[in-house]
Parts: structure tokens; C-alpha cells; sequence
């Protein structure tokens, strides 16, 4: 939320929007909603940059800005975060998803992943539990290595 934030309120600036801190910051805090809240803060950025100037460049460049900032979130910040923090893997990210579309549309996949990630918590701490983490999880054997067995040869 805080990168989100800095990102689009350096965006806002090099743009030249008059109120960049407070509409990045509006923008960080409403990224918490998935994808209807970057809507939100876009049409928010853009009614009040429209107070200052009609400018379409301006708002262009607000679109370009909220675009490239939800990249970067989507792409790098969010994979990284829940990659490094939760260790869920891909494969079961995927399951989850598709599961919890069936079960309750388009709210039960959003709140697949949070709902993953508090499975993946419990599991690793309840001991009886640890091998459903670490099949949910995103480990790999540190080292492997082959055994052979060799038939012993009678003379």
C-alpha cells in the first residue's frame, strides 16, 4: 500500500497534478480493494485533476500513471510479498482460485488467496497438520541425490 502510494504520487508529480500527495495517497489506501479500488482512486485523480485544467493530456497521463503503478503492483510488489511471506505455490494458488470461483463466483476468488495463505499458517503450525503446509507450500528439497543400489555380486 505505502509502494503504491510513492509510486503513483511520484507519477501524479512528474505529470504535474496539483494534489499528487493526497491522491496517491487515496490511491495506496483504496488498493486494498482488488481492482475496483484503483478504479475508484482513478476516477477520483481524474475529477479532481479536471478542477485544475481540461487538459486530456492530463488525463492521459493519469490513466498512464495508474496503469503502470498497477503493474508494478500486480507484477513484481504482490508476487514478492506473498511469495516471500506466505510460500504458497502456484499450483495451489491456481486450485484455489478455480475452487473458489465455483464456490462463490467472482468474491470466492478473491478471497482465495487470504483465505490459502490463513490455511497455509495453521497447517504449519499445528504439527499434525505439517505435511498439508508443506505440500501447499513453495519449498524444494534443499539436496537430492540418487541412490543406486548396487547387487552385490556373489563369487
Amino acid at each position: 500500500m505505502i509502494v503504491v502510494a510513492i509510486l503513483t504520487s511520484l507519477g501524479l508529480w512528474i505529470i504535474g497534478i496539483k494534489y499528487f500527495i493526497l491522491l496517491g495517497l487515496i490511491t495506496g489506501i483504496l488498493n486494498l480493494v482488488p481492482y475496483i479500488g484503483i478504479l475508484i482512486a482513478g476516477i477520483i485523480t481524474v475529477l479532481a485533476s479536471l478542477t485544475g485544467s481540461a487538459e486530456t493530456s492530463m488525463l492521459l497521463g493519469i490513466l498512464v500513471v495508474n496503469v503502470i503503478v498497477q503493474l508494478i503492483d500486480n507484477n513484481l510488489l504482490v508476487p514478492l510479498i506473498i511469495n516471500s511471506k506466505v510460500e504458497i505455490n502456484a499450483f495451489v494458488s491456481i486450485m484455489g482460485i478455480i475452487v473458489g470461483g465455483a464456490a462463490a463466483g467472482i468474491s470466492g476468488m478473491f478471497l482465495a488467496i487470504p483465505l490459502l495463505a490463513i490455511l497455509k499458517i495453521i497447517f504449519d503450525r499445528i504439527e499434525s497438520l505439517e505435511p498439508w503446509g508443506y505440500l501447499m507450500g513453495n519449498h524444494m528439497p534443499r539436496r537430492f541425490t540418487w541412490r543406486v543400489r548396487r547387487a552385490k555380486v556373489q563369487e
